[in-house]
C-alpha cells in the first residue's frame, strides 16, 4: 500500500456521528463558555454546570442544558458507513473536542468504544482542534504519517487545522447526506467493501 494511501479515518462526533437539538446546543454553548479550558482537561461536572447555568439566568433550562452532556442522538447511517469502512480494512477513530464530564458519558452511553478502533478526546490529549498539535498527537500515536489520515468534521475551522497538520480533511455533516459522505470517501480511495479492494 503506498505511503500516501489513507490508512485511518478520523471521525468527529457532534454533527458527524451524533446530533444535538440546535436550541439546547446554543444554550449549552453559553454555559461552556464559562469553562474555557474544559476541552483541554480543566475540571467540569454537574455541580459546576448547574451553578454556571443559574449564574447566566438560564435556570429554567438547566435540564435541557444538562442533557447536552448526557444524551446522544446517534446518527445510525453514519455509524453504518463507519462499519463498512472498517470491514473493508481501514481503521476508524473518534477525534473530538470534549470536556471530561461529557466524554465520560460518551464512553458509557455510546457504542464508540466497541465500533471504532480507538477514541481521541481533547480533554485527554490536553489540546483541542483546530490546533495542529491535536492532529500531530493522533498521527504519532497511530504510528502513521499525516498524509495517511483522513479527517471528517462539520466545522470548517477544524478542517483547516487538520489540513495545516498535513492531513487529508473534508467538511461534512450528517445533514449533507450519506451520498455525499460516500463521494468523499471514494475521492480519497477509502473503500467500503473488500470486493472494491480486490478489483483495484
Amino acid at each position: 500500500m503506498p505511503d500516501w494511501s489513507v490508512r485511518a479515518v478520523l471521525w468527529d462526533a457532534d454533527g458527524v456521528l451524533q446530533s444535538t437539538p440546535a436550541s439546547s446546543w446554543a444554550l449549552a454553548a453559553r454555559v461552556v463558555a464559562q469553562f474555557p479550558d474544559a476541552l483541554i482537561g480543566a475540571p467540569i461536572d454537574e455541580e459546576r454546570i448547574r451553578y454556571a447555568t443559574n449564574s447566566l439566568g438560564l435556570g429554567e433550562s438547566v435540564d435541557d442544558i444538562l442533557a447536552v452532556w448526557s444524551k446522544f442522538d446517534l446518527m445510525l447511517p453514519s455509524l453504518e458507513i463507519v462499519s463498512l469502512v472498517r470491514a473493508a480494512g481501514t481503521q476508524c477513530h473518534l477525534a473530538t473536542n470534549q470536556d471530561s464530564y461529557r466524554a465520560a458519558f460518551m464512553r458509557t452511553l455510546t457504542p464508540y468504544e466497541e465500533i471504532l478502533d480507538g477514541t481521541y478526546y481533547s480533554c485527554d490529549i490536553g489540546v483541542a482542534k483546530p490546533s495542529t498539535d491535536f492532529f500531530d498527537y493522533i498521527a504519532t500515536d497511530l504510528g502513521l504519517s499525516s498524509s495517511q489520515l483522513l479527517f471528517l468534521d462539520d466545522q470548517a475551522s477544524n478542517v483547516v487545522g487538520a489540513r495545516s497538520a498535513g492531513l487529508n480533511a473534508e467538511q461534512w455533516t450528517h445533514a449533507d447526506g450519506i451520498s455525499q459522505l460516500h463521494d468523499i470517501l471514494t475521492a480519497h480511495e477509502v473503500l467500503l467493501s473488500r470486493e472494491d479492494r480486490i478489483v483495484r
